[in-house]
């Protein structure tokens, strides 16, 4: 349709508003690759820790295992706190909470400490992205929020990778305590650009708010619904809410998918709290293990990208994608657990091979999969469900993998972690055929929207 320009508002006007956008978006980007340099800290950190204490690995794995657990929780409890806060506000608060953890970290000697410091630190990390959600529902309208947080989702592998690359420059000529003063000053950093140039709200500009944006300049939107209209249709659109509900929770499909999920975010979280310990292991030096390890999430950029690529041009069929990069997972960790250990260069291959097949298939659980369930009705509850399930399973990523290390070795730890990749797999050729229900509804969900 033609677009119909409210009275004071124009071109100029909504070209304006792209541009700031635009601002605001990269700000974002930047805060949350801020946010993973005072999350990646830990667990290149635990090789050092473990022979500055004389920690066991299921000591290490505790503070990990804090971390998650906190993190879980906080997540639940941060989602209805951001909504009266406002996003900018908590976005501040968790940047700066961080980086004074990750200072006071460094100064730490016991592991009760180490425990206590991480776990508010899960506390401000969780903080970052539903802050980031509440400042993009402001800017983009809902035919274009699905590719903006696809190209967001990309900022946590980002950082991870530069993360993961700086403390290896900084561990090769510092010490641990150094590595955390350091990335807590970056954070603080990125945290003094967003308070200075961040603007959540376009009205605070002069500009129209979001909706007059879609409804007036989005190419082909129609109208949206009048207020009134809007309103005397509340109790109907929270009748088709549980009957979506309702439907979805009946689905084996649905509960195939968490398990997917749940498998995935353990196999996730093992390799990236213990991969630099797993190097180190094997014989490298604190420097060059963080590098390798870093390889992990920059093969996982690519991954992400190509999986949310392929679906869509299957016409939103995720099980076959799925399915095939799971078993080129199972055959990865494979092959990474059989490389002698002495031979560092393939051992960053296949680790970068891990990452690129792993989150191929975790960035669509709780992005594209979650809209293609429960459709434009219930797609957050969805979300929610299936990144919940996820979330509380990697828990036992911490202390538990650490128990199992310290008794039983790297080769039985393996075993687990192909033994729920064998399972993840299975659960994904059992989606094969799945189709989502409103495939229009999901037509735009390419990538994860997750954390």
């Amino acid at each position: 349709m033609t677009a119909q320009e409210p009275p004071g508002i124009g071109l100029a006007t909504i070209q304006r508003f792209k541009r700031f956008r635009l601002v605001v978006f990269c700000i974002l980007f930047v805060g949350y690759v801020g946010y993973y340099f005072c999350r990646v800290t830990l667990p290149v950190a635990l090789p050092s820790l473990e022979s500055s204490f004389s920690f066991t690995k299921t000591e290490t794995g505790l503070i990990l295992s804090a971390f998650y657990f906190v993190y879980s929780f906080a997540k639940l409890v941060n989602g209805f706190l951001g909504d009266r806060l406002g996003g900018k506000s908590m976005l501040l608060f968790g940047i700066f909470g961080s980086a004074a953890c990750n200072l006071l970290f460094g100064f730490g000697e016991s592991l009760v400490f180490f425990v206590t410091i991480w776990g508010f630190n899960a506390y401000f990390q969780s903080i970052g992205w539903l802050s980031m959600i509440s400042i993009l529902s402001h800017w983009y309208p809902s035919r274009e929020s699905g590719r903006a947080l696809g190209v967001m989702s990309l900022s946590y592998l980002l950082g991870d990778f530069l993360a993961r690359s700086s403390s290896a420059a900084i561990l090769s000529q510092a010490s641990w305590p150094a590595l955390f003063w350091i990335h807590a000053g970056l954070l603080g950093a990125a945290g003094l650009f967003a308070f200075r140039l961040l603007r959540p709200f376009p009205h605070r500009l002069g500009l129209p708010d979001v909706r007059t944006y879609e409804l007036y300049y989005e190419p082909g939107c129609e109208p949206a619904a009048p207020e009134a209209e809007m309103e005397s249709s509340a109790a109907t659109s929270r009748a088709e809410y549980l009957q979506h509900l309702a439907g979805m929770l009946k689905s084996k499909a649905f509960w195939i998918v968490c398990l997917v999920c749940l498998s995935l975010s353990i196999i996730r979280y093992v390799f990236w709290g213990w991969s630099v310990q797993y190097l180190m292991d094997s014989g490298a030096g604190i420097g060059v293990a963080s590098m390798a390890s870093a390889i992990f999430p920059l093969f996982g950029c690519l991954g992400t990208i190509l999986a949310g690529w392929i679906s869509d041009r299957m016409g939103a069929r995720r099980g076959p994608v799925m399915a095939v990069m799971c078993l080129l997972l199972l055959l990865s960790i494979f092959v990474f657990s059989r490389v002698p250990q002495q031979n560092s260069f393939w051992l960053s291959v296949t680790l970068g091979f891990v990452g690129f097949a792993l989150y191929g298939p975790y960035s669509m659980l709780a992005g594209a999969i979650a809209m293609d369930f429960g459709s434009r009705y219930s797609s957050a509850s969805a979300a929610g469900i299936i990144d919940a399930v996820g979330a509380f399973g990697t828990i036992i990523t911490g202390v538990g993998m650490g128990y199992l290390i310290d008794h039983y070795g790297w080769n039985i730890a393996f075993l687990f972690i192909l033994s729920l990749t064998l399972l993840a797999t299975a659960a994904s050729f059992a989606l094969w055929n799945a189709r989502p229900r409103h495939l229009g509804d999901a037509a735009g969900a390419t990538r994860a929207t997750v954390r």
